[in-house]
């Protein structure tokens, strides 16, 4: 009976995706790089500011990916914190006013 689920063939030889890392010393040198069909290739530059992706399709179709590093900077504090008693106080301003309820006493 079939149950819709593949056997599993152990002597099938399942291809897994392969990535190569290396180092270039330009653009050129990284759009010269080989990559093999099925496979991808990560390349720096030398001053390691540059990023080169590299990759080749099973049908030969070749795609290539570059980007910029740059260091981040980290944000200015900001001057924009309050204390707990101005929190407290605001939080206060925002509470609506409660209502004095009388109650008259029965007679």
């Amino acid at each position: 009976m079939y149950s819709g689920i593949p056997a599993y063939n152990p002597y099938v030889n399942y291809q897994q995706p392969v990535t190569d890392i290396g180092q270039v010393t330009s653009e050129q040198e990284a759009v010269n790089a080989y990559v093999a069909a099925g496979r991808s290739k990560i390349m720096f530059t030398a001053d390691d500011k540059t990023v080169f992706v590299k990759s080749v399709s099973m049908n030969g179709q070749v795609e290539m990916d570059i980007f910029d590093r740059r260091e981040k900077t980290p944000l200015p504090p900001s001057s924009e914190y309050v204390t707990r008693e101005e929190l407290a106080a605001a939080i206060e301003a925002l509470k609506p006013a409660k209502k004095a309820v009388k109650t008259e006493a029965a007679e």
